[in-house]
């Protein structure tokens, strides 16, 4: 677990992921990352682009910080 850190919002609305928070997310430049609000905190994932079930790259939907394929939509609709 990362030691938390606090960060400075700008007048843009900008914030710093700090260096060891995004080490630890293997976050790097231009990594797209996915952020909601849950319980009063702010969640900010990296977005894999895999679904969550199987691993495949093609995604069809994405819940939340969770990405799921066709093939995996459609089985969890037909059950």
């Amino acid at each position: 677990m990362v030691k938390g850190n606090k960060s400075k919002i700008d007048n843009l609305g900008r914030v710093v992921i700090p260096k060891s928070i995004r080490k630890a997310l293997n976050v790097e430049h231009n990594d797209e990352i996915s952020m909601h609000v849950e319980n009063q905190a702010l969640i900010i994932t990296k977005n894999n682009n895999v679904c969550t079930i199987c691993g495949k790259e093609k995604i069809e939907l994405q819940i939340k910080d969770k990405y799921l394929c066709k093939s995996c939509v459609d089985a969890i609709k037909d059950f």
